[in-house]
């Protein structure tokens, strides 16, 4: 029997939480010697309900959620696989099962930086993340984002494009996007790095996930980085997280008369070094890269699917549609609006009007087709279709 099935139906039982596994691990060795053992008694921090659930010796979740995880070509990295983070393995509450989809990275060679912030990130806010993370990536360092809208995107889609590595945890299955707007970006983060995830196939993004997804991202990065964030923030949450696992939290200044910067100021009172620069971040880690021996990325790795042949030429004019094959992995949001592009170059007061989305999703939605060649960003606030 494949020895994820006794981690899986130990992780899929309704009710046990990561501190009751780990409990358990302290009497018992392997997921497999829990399964195997008909008496739980005297186990300190077990609920008698959680010990009458662990007598259900049923496989079938397990089986399902390894079968789920087969059909979408994810891997399974279980506790005590050689392919679990050992930076995360030492977190106060590490998650024992680990759904991939991706490459599968060589977690003890990575100098891995977590970067998160806003969902409603202003210009400033998406300018620092395309600057810093650009220059993390350039020199190697790997990207770790929760790949929500605003700040995690711009950080993903910044790595990609300056060639680096990217790692997403998501607040739901690996199968699916989240929000779903980011489709296309998930897809490119697939070619380039990884997402992953504690919840099996099919998991919905529920609120409560998204709090337990931060200690990931904090527990994986060796420091998180807050570029842009309100007091009352989650990114404020992945950065008490850090903080609570010996990490290093590093905040970007903005002004003291703007909402959107009074979580990142509060930081650095609390003792975040201040950054302006990827080199700030960099320098902090000097003997990392050289023991890692960490390799800048080639020039030009990333893949895009810009240019890619689908262009048409009627009358010796460029014909485009949106049936084309460079906009298929983009969501419908981004398909509408690159629709609307290809007619003329257009205000995003009439791309708003046009599109029916509201300017709170639309300047990310606007900003991921930037990052990714689709769009240009033109002065005035006009856009045009990159051809």
């Amino acid at each position: 029997m494949e020895k994820e099935l006794y981690w899986l139906w130990l992780t899929t039982i309704e009710g046990i939480t990561g501190y009751d596994i780990t409990a358990l691990l302290e009497r018992f060795e392997t997921a497999e010697d829990i399964f195997n053992s008909k008496n739980y008694d005297g186990i300190i921090g077990i609920k008698s309900a959680v010990k009458s659930k662990l007598k259900d010796k049923s496989l079938k979740k397990a089986e399902k959620a390894l079968s789920d995880a087969k059909s979408v070509d994810a891997e399974v990295i279980t506790f005590d696989s050689v392919n679990y983070p050992d930076i995360l393995r030492y977190t106060e509450n590490p998650p024992h099962v680990l759904y991939l989809r991706g490459e599968m990275p060589n977690w003890d060679r990575l100098l891995m930086i977590g970067v998160v912030g806003t969902r409603d990130a202003t210009d400033y806010g998406i300018a620092a993340t395309k600057k810093i993370c650009t220059e993390l990536a350039e020199n190697g360092v790997t990207v770790v984002s929760g790949m929500a809208r605003g700040i995690d995107a711009v950080a993903a889609r910044s790595a990609i494009m300056a060639g680096g590595k990217t790692i997403a945890v998501l607040g739901c299955g690996v199968e699916s996007a989240y929000p779903p707007e980011n489709q296309a970006l998930m897809n490119d983060i697939i070619k380039n790095g990884a997402v992953i995830s504690e919840y099996p196939i099919g998991s919905l993004p529920l609120k409560t996930h998204f709090p337990e997804r931060n200690r990931i991202i904090s527990g994986l990065s060796r420091g998180v980085l807050v570029t842009e964030a309100p007091k009352r923030s989650g990114a404020l949450i992945t950065a008490r997280y850090a903080v609570d696992n010996g990490r290093d939290l590093f905040s970007v200044p903005g002004s003291i008369f703007k909402d959107f910067c009074a979580g990142t100021n509060m930081l650095l009172g609390t003792g975040a070094k201040a950054v302006t620069s990827g080199q700030d971040i960099l320098d902090e880690y000097t003997y990392e890269i050289e023991r890692l021996k960490i390799e800048k990325p080639k020039k030009n790795v990333f893949r895009t699917i810009i240019g890619s042949g689908s262009e048409k030429k009627v009358n010796n004019e460029m014909s485009i549609s949106i049936n084309d094959r460079k906009y298929q992995s983009l969501s419908e949001d981004e398909k509408s609006i690159a629709e609307l592009l290809i007619e003329a170059n257009m205000h995003i007061d009439e791309i708003k009007r046009r599109s029916g989305i509201d300017i709170p999703k639309l300047t990310p939605i606007l900003s991921m087709l930037e990052f990714g060649g689709y769009i240009k960003k033109l002065p005035g606030n006009y856009y045009k279709l990159n051809i």
